[in-house]
């Protein structure tokens, strides 16, 4: 029995279904990953602004990615920040 399985595994007619699962699991997580890390430094944040005006039932003119930016860090540092 033993050098029958031998034999068809040699065939690659039996094949280890877990290397094949543990590939798809790396490859959600360094999707996740790379979202997650996106989303902390702000690089999604045009997009995300994208998806709201377009959900938005105002029609109102999309500002261009350097706008936004320019928007985004007037928006940042105009406020007083009183940490010293």
């Amino acid at each position: 029995m033993h050098s029958m399985r031998a034999e068809i595994e040699g065939q690659g007619q039996i094949e280890n279904p877990r290397p094949l699962a543990f590939t798809i699991w790396i490859k959600r997580l360094a999707v996740k990953l790379w979202l997650g890390i996106r989303e902390w430094c702000g690089d999604s944040a045009y997009e995300r602004y994208v998806q709201a005006q377009r959900t938005n039932s105002e029609k109102v003119c999309l500002l261009t990615p350097a706008e936004f930016y320019v928007e985004r860090v007037n928006r940042r540092y105009s406020r007083p920040n009183r940490c010293c």
